[in-house]
């Protein structure tokens, strides 16, 4: 009777693991997109920026993404004025879970760790670990007819960088983050995150203000990012072929800070939308705004169901300069290509 009860009991787990199994199938995206900026007004702002993706999910709730960005300007950076010197390769690699709902409830879990490492090629290197972990509560806000909450999370997000390459010193940030995303009518979304966070400096890594006079070892910050996103096909060639318009604009970032000093936390730039920032970096950065507006016109084709390319143009208009200048708006032209392949 045990012997029977054993191989009854095996034979069910074995048939809900071959169950299980089958439920999920790895499954991922290859992408890579090249993106080329023009000069904005005086402000020599050309440059080119490859960037690789892979995303792989490679067991349920389990992803794994692996991304390249490398920029460089497309003139030679003499450090003249209103210049912006890129040269940057940042290799990164996340590892992110979800862990479903808690207990009985609707609130979403996921977690997530980060490694990048930063080369800025003027012989300084620096590392950083980015933990994340984000409630998210958006299936107990009503959904009304015109505003639906798709993300309306908490997460508390701790960030450790080190010099790898260069002077010593090592940075901590502790931040806890209010995460949003709204779906409104006629297509159009809202992005709402607000930031508040605190940095502990060592070595290098100390903030100076515009003096030289004063270093900081910490520094208190507050930061909001707003986008409104918009999308529409406007016209379908074919069953493989189609136009899209495209749009995005906001604040990135709006920044405030106790300490009026140059800076560049690392979530500014994780965070931020536009992967290039502002042309020049000057004047009193204790209170400061980017606001940008990027239309888009995409050409897509369908080579496959699991191919894609396309062809894009647009043009960025955004006040160039940060701190107390804040008043250069300047058209940026931009445009590329990019390929992603699913499997």
């Amino acid at each position: 009777m045990k012997k029977l009860f054993l191989k009854t009991l095996i034979g069910s787990l074995l048939i809900a693991g071959a169950s299980y199994a089958e439920e999920f199938t790895p499954n991922g995206s290859l992408g890579f997109t090249q993106t080329f900026y023009g000069n904005a007004g005086k402000y020599k702002t050309e440059s080119s920026h490859p960037s690789a993706v892979l995303s792989y999910n490679f067991a349920k709730d389990w992803n794994i993404s692996l991304q390249w960005d490398r920029v460089w300007n497309m003139y030679d950076y003499n450090g003249g004025e209103n210049q912006q010197d890129n040269n940057f390769s940042g290799p990164k690699a996340t590892l992110s879970y979800d862990h479903g709902m808690i207990e009985n409830s609707k609130i979403k879990w996921t977690s997530s760790l980060m490694v990048e490492n930063e080369a800025e090629f003027n012989g300084t290197n620096q590392t950083y670990v980015f933990a994340q972990t984000a409630f998210d509560f958006s299936e107990y806000i009503p959904k009304g007819q015109y505003v639906q909450a798709t993300q309306f999370a908490i997460s508390p997000m701790y960030i450790y960088g080190w010099s790898t390459k260069g002077p010593a010193g090592h940075v901590n940030t502790g931040i806890l983050s209010l995460l949003t995303n709204w779906q409104l009518p006629a297509d159009f979304t809202f992005t709402f995150n607000a930031y508040a966070f605190r940095e502990w400096y060592n070595g290098s890594f100390e903030i100076s203000d515009y003096s030289g006079e004063n270093s900081y070892n910490s520094a208190n910050y507050f930061m909001v990012l707003a986008w409104l996103g918009y999308s529409k096909e406007l016209y379908k060639f074919n069953n493989q072929t189609s136009l899209a318009f495209n749009f995005t604009g906001g604040f990135d970032p709006y920044i405030s800070s106790n300490r009026s000093a140059v800076w560049d936390p690392f979530i500014v730039g994780n965070q931020m939308y536009e992967w290039l920032g502002p042309a020049v970096d000057s004047g009193n950065n204790k209170n400061s705004y980017a606001v940008f507006a990027l239309p888009q016109l995409e050409l897509t084709y369908n080579y496959t169901d699991d191919l894609s390319f396309s062809v894009f143009a647009q043009v960025k208009y955004s006040n160039q300069v940060w701190g107390d200048t804040e008043k250069d708006w300047k058209l940026q032209p931009q445009g590329g290509v990019s390929v992603t392949y699913d499997f």
